[in-house]
């Protein structure tokens, strides 16, 4: 399954490269951040899904319909830059490379692969991961997320970040099962990972964070409110992923409307991944972020974070989108966001996404155009750049948010 986050939105993500994936250690390595507040900080998300196929895994998202990534089954339309990841991960596709060689993927369930992502995510100065946890799968039987789950957490406290929860709505209906009741019986679980010294605090309660509400239609905001009360009841801070144009449905008497359910949040998070490009986002920032939304926050009391987005293309995955739909523009797309961001100053700003290739929305070390396979159709970063540049981006993002918040 492709992640729904792209279609939500609008209807309608180096081998054989000598630069290293991430930075030297000593050189851009960020001092072990303070866990006790969201303030100040980047997080990326982590959708943690890539796994081998043919092995009893629940997850490939490599592929679409067929559990192998043979040309035509492809579900990603950007590959990583592989160099420097431990050998005992990777696999060999049918994909072939300029070099003649078959392009490699790795597979998250192997310890080293989180370990590296979030060595990455130090060196660069980015703050942490919210990692995804799509309920869907809570319930996997082989425990395969929770095995990242712990591989997170062991990573995070290893290299000085943080991380949090973040549940995808993905699979959840209020006509067929008690949502309530699943996230609190699940993170009645998984209290051994929420307890680590690495986990998110805000304001004294630990962070979770909801996404979904009023795109995932199949949960009712009256679900929505059940949810939210529950989870703040049980000493949660609440942070929720709402659709873009959010404030629209603040006016409680409208009904069905989820307006009563972002009321009750601790924090407001609009999904904003397809809702502007390169041409209208300054007219989405002025107006939408800087007016609208800071106005409608403030008015509630509500903290905010911003999504911030390299670009974006999915069409390997959904054949009907067209190819490199968001264009990056040579990383000027995501300064602008990151740049505008850093303006406002939310509470935090919220990378999507760390590895989202399916999507194209990645900003961890990718190929560019010119190492990509012969024998299938992929987007690559411009040939003129380091496959690290977007993390380069961010964490200089990351730097000077904390900065201004201290100045605040």
């Amino acid at each position: 399954m492709v992640s729904s986050r792209w279609i939500s939105v609008v209807s309608f993500v180096g081998i054989g490269s000598c630069i290293p994936v991430f930075a030297e250690e000593d050189s851009l390595q960020a001092s072990i951040i303070d866990t006790s507040t969201l303030d100040g900080k980047l997080f990326v998300g982590y959708q943690a899904w890539f796994r081998k196929p043919f092995e009893d895994n629940g997850n490939s998202h490599w592929t679409t319909d067929t559990p192998t990534p043979e040309v035509g089954h492809v579900g990603i339309d950007m590959i990583p830059n592989i160099t420097g990841y431990p050998e005992e991960c990777l696999f060999d596709t049918s994909f072939t490379l300029p070099t003649g060689k078959p392009a490699q993927f790795y597979t998250n369930d192997c310890k080293g692969i989180v370990d590296l992502h979030f060595n990455m995510m130090a060196n660069y100065g980015i703050s942490g991961a919210f990692i995804q946890r799509f309920y869907g799968y809570i319930n996997e039987a082989n425990g395969g997320w929770i095995n990242i789950l712990n591989f997170a957490k062991t990573a995070a406290e290893k290299y000085g970040r943080g991380f949090a929860i973040e549940y995808d709505l993905n699979g959840a209906a209020t006509g067929s099962t008690n949502v309530t009741n699943t996230f609190l019986a699940d993170l009645e679980a998984l209290d051994s990972i929420t307890s680590s010294p690495a986990y998110m605090h805000h304001n004294g309660k630990p962070v979770i964070e909801i996404w979904g509400f009023g795109i995932v239609t199949e949960v009712t905001a009256d679900d929505g409110i059940a949810i939210v009360t529950a989870l703040k009841n049980a000493g949660w801070y609440v942070i929720l992923g709402v659709q873009q144009a959010w404030h629209a449905e603040l006016a409680a008497d409208q009904p069905g409307g989820f307006g009563p359910v972002y009321k009750l949040a601790h924090m407001i998070q609009p999904w904003t991944v397809g809702a502007y490009d390169i041409n209208n986002y300054d007219e989405f920032h002025d107006g939408r972020q800087a007016i609208e939304d800071r106005n409608a926050l403030q008015q509630l009391g509500l903290e905010s974070s911003i999504v911030v987005w390299p670009g974006g293309s999915s069409s390997n995955a959904n054949p009907s989108e067209a190819f490199d739909h968001f264009p990056r523009w040579n990383g000027t797309f995501y300064q602008k966001q990151l740049d505008g961001a850093v303006n406002l100053k939310p509470n935090f700003i919220f990378g999507a996404m760390f590895d989202e290739v399916n999507e194209g929305t990645a900003i961890f070390p990718l190929l560019r155009n010119r190492e990509l396979p012969t024998n299938q159709r992929f987007l690559g970063i411009d040939d003129d750049m380091e496959p690290d540049i977007y993390l380069r981006k961010a964490g200089d993002a990351a730097s000077k948010l904390a900065t201004a918040s201290q100045l605040d």
